[in-house]
């Protein structure tokens, strides 16, 4: 009965078409796995059709490294190594895939026979073997992968992947059509299966649209459709080019908050959907949709540029790695767009968003006081209500545990966990019911959020209901307060009433040494030293220990975190003082 519960605490918030679409999908499974393509299959494969695009995204690697690495049927991707070996035969990964789910979609991705492809167009020495392994992977994948095999609908057809994947074939016969010099030679035969399977991708991914998903999902899909709508010609390639330009518009009012953040709240699927949007603005044929595309990228962009690190890097509130921004905020060259890639300086508070941010001359702080995530989309969403991301002199401080993977293991559950974020757990609780992979049920709901911004410094106060539940309805308060050139302190505070035990801590990037001082810690890295002392009157015990932390998918560190802990009566109120020495 707790998991139906918790279920129901789940599914609560669904919308009507999500509900419909998964059903509708049940009862149409068995037909929509038939898919014949037409005897004649029009296409427009000539460059000057297609604007030119950046290079967006890498998920997997590139060059020598991913030619050698295929050559031993092995991907390298996502900062991993998918074995692909299988006797004679390669294997795709197909049917329900437990482990190692990032990489496995990513190889279906294809971005590797693009990346295959440039090495083809060059005259070097790695241009034929490039050519010799892209007609064997492509050949295979084919063969093996078409969607009426058991297994193919979990990743390899999955909606999201096909869209992803439209986008780097149709990129990659484009750049071979382009350089007829190229190593590759693709039989006719082979061409022709490859052309019609493009075509039943576009034809599935139209007949299943992710409403189920929506948020980032559905906004991939139409990229997808509109890069099929450009590289098809006739009514269906129209149809295909209509849906998308609906979707993207919808899509674009219903993703994008009024202050320029994306509603999934997340700073790195935040990068994904500004290169969804500029790539809308490249494909689509209606110019005032176009338009529509390049304005909402642009916003999005501003809203990014606040929230950078000193090192370029973005905040890591709820899924995703900590990248780049910059390198995403470049490629709005190609729709006209130059943001200012300056640093800010001062503070803003993002209200839709619910992110409170500082860019000092010593501190740039990332204080978050909003919601979760969508209602309806929380999937991507942590239980880290009231969490802070600090750089301190200019090198990160404060972080964020990551996103190792979507894997369903204790390092998701790790990951979303409130007890591994900076902020408070009580009585062992997730402040937002997080569980499976991308699920949540109970959510904590931000209350009271204000700031007080000046020249000086800023003062920002919030509150969250996530332990409303329990007994006594113990209450997480928070107050963050910085002096520019100065301190920084945040000040918790628990109301509520009973016995409870209640924990907090900071997890500190790398390279960071610690000393432990009477009254405190001294923290310090190159020729920058910050005290942080945790005071308050009644007795805690703080405690210096080790945690995981995931800059990157695929990736773990092992850094110091400092944390207090108090079990008792409540109200409980603890000062964490962070002073430049």
């Amino acid at each position: 009965m707790s998991n139906l519960s918790q279920v129901l605490r789940t599914v609560r918030h669904l919308r009507f078409s999500q509900v419909a679409t998964r059903v509708r999908r049940l009862l149409t499974r068995r037909r929509l796995t038939k898919i014949d393509a037409p005897d004649v299959i029009v296409f427009r494969n000539a460059p000057e059709c297609f604007p030119h695009f950046p290079e967006l995204s890498h998920p997997c690697a590139t060059g020598e490294e991913l030619l050698t690495n295929l050559e031993q049927r092995r991907l390298p991707a996502l900062n991993q190594r998918l074995e692909m070996a299988n006797g004679d035969e390669i294997d795709w990964r197909l049917g329900a895939v437990s482990s190692d789910r990032l990489p496995t979609i990513t190889l279906h991705y294809h971005q590797w026979l693009y990346e295959l492809a440039r090495i083809a167009a060059d005259r070097d020495d790695q241009a034929v073997r490039a050519g010799t392994v892209l007609e064997e992977l492509l050949e295979s994948w084919l063969k093996q992968c078409p969607i009426k095999r058991p297994g193919a609908g979990a990743l390899a057809w999955n909606s999201y992947a096909i869209a992803t994947r439209l986008g780097w074939s149709i990129r990659t016969s484009n750049l071979l059509a382009a350089t007829p010099e190229s190593r590759v030679s693709i039989s006719p035969r082979l061409l022709d299966d490859w052309r019609r399977s493009l075509w039943q991708q576009a034809v599935h991914l139209h007949a299943n649209l992710e409403w189920d998903l929506r948020a980032n999902h559905l906004l991939r899909d139409a990229v997808g459709l509109a890069w099929a709508g450009r590289f098809f010609s006739g009514i269906e390639a129209d149809r295909w080019m209509r849906t998308a330009t609906r979707l993207a518009l919808s899509q674009a009012t219903e993703q994008m908050l009024p202050d320029g953040g994306h509603f999934e709240r997340s700073p790195f699927y935040h990068l994904e959907v500004m290169d969804d949007w500029l790539s809308l603005a490249l494909l689509l044929s209606d110019p005032a949709a176009r338009q529509q595309m390049r304005q909402t990228w642009q916003k999005a962009a501003e809203y990014i540029c606040w929230m950078r690190h000193p090192d370029g890097r973005v905040a890591q509130f709820n899924d995703g790695a900590a990248a780049s921004a910059d390198e995403h905020l470049r490629h709005g060259a190609a729709i006209g767009v130059e943001p200012d890639l300056s640093p800010r300086l001062g503070g803003k508070y993002f209200k839709d968003s619910g992110v409170v941010v500082w860019h000092g001359d010593l501190w740039a702080v990332f204080f978050d006081v909003g919601q979760i995530g969508p209602d309806y989309q929380p999937g991507h969403a942590h239980a880290d209500s009231l969490s802070i991301e600090a750089s301190f002199a200019g090198q990160r401080l404060l972080v964020d545990p990551g996103c190792h993977s979507y894997d369903l293991d204790e390092r998701r559950q790790y990951d979303r966990a409130t007890r591994s974020h900076n902020t408070v757990c009580i009585d062992g609780t997730d402040s937002s019911e997080v569980w499976h992979i991308f699920r949540v049920g109970r959510r904590a709901r931000p209350l009271n959020a204000g700031v007080n911004l000046t020249a000086e410094g800023l003062s920002a106060y919030a509150e969250h209901s996530g332990y409303d539940h329990l007994p006594g309805r113990p209450r997480h308060h928070r107050t963050v307060e910085i002096q520019n050139d100065g301190c920084m302190t945040v000040s918790d505070r628990v109301t509520g009433q009973g016995h409870h035990r209640v924990e907090g801590g900071w997890l500190l990037a790398p390279d960071w040494s610690i000393q432990k001082l009477n009254d405190g810690w001294a923290l310090s890295r190159g020729e920058a030293t910050v005290k942080l002392t945790v005071s308050t009157d009644v007795p805690i015990k703080t405690i210096l220990d080790y945690a995981p932390y995931h800059p990157d998918y695929g990736v773990e560190e092992t850094v110091a975190r400092i944390s207090w802990r108090y079990a008792g009566d409540l109200p409980l109120s603890v000062d964490s003082v962070f002073t430049p020495v």
